[in-house]
């Protein structure tokens, strides 16, 4: 892909955003196999239905621009995985395997609130209201997503010190 203009570029960072959705919906499904037992299996799970609703958002904005999505790879995302790979072959506990899945949704949620706010100022920039709409709608559950995994950190770091 030739970028020669911003639209060029925005549609390149949404290919990237639609990768990087994608593989950590992927993800998520890895460290729900891993944690299927845990309390935080119900929201892995609903974590998983939410990241097919964004998935299918960028494909909306592809299908309003009249584009087709291009193979933009999400190197961010492959770290991610191999670092969740490298850190389930040391056979965690149930515990540590709780506390690395919260620390990785809040990395996710957080990378994906920087990806949206400057795609959807791009957006924006260029006249794509009705995209921009929809990578709000994105980055709203991202900042939520974000909020919850926060607060349960700091719940299971709480029940680790009391148990000390």
């Amino acid at each position: 892909m030739v970028i020669d203009n911003p639209s060029d570029l925005f549609l390149y960072e949404l290919a990237g955003m639609y990768d990087a959705e994608r593989k950590s919906n992927h993800l998520v499904g890895e460290i729900l196999s891993q944690a299927e037992h845990s309390p935080l299996a119900q929201i892995l799970r609903a974590q998983q239905q939410q990241g097919q609703q964004k998935i299918q958002n960028i494909e909306t904005c592809f299908a309003m621009m009249e584009m087709e999505p291009t193979e933009v790879p999400c190197a961010t995302l492959d770290g991610m995985r191999a670092e969740f790979q490298a850190f389930a072959n040391q056979r965690p506990s149930t515990e540590a395997m709780e506390i690395y899945a919260v620390d990785a949704e809040t990395k996710l949620a957080h990378f994906g609130i920087a990806g949206y706010r400057g795609l959807i100022d791009k957006a924006l920039l260029m006249g794509e209201m009705q995209c921009a709409q929809i990578l709000q709608t994105n980055l709203v559950q991202k900042q939520e997503n974000a909020g919850t995994f926060e607060r349960i950190s700091h719940e299971l770091g709480q029940r680790v010190v009391m148990s000390v």
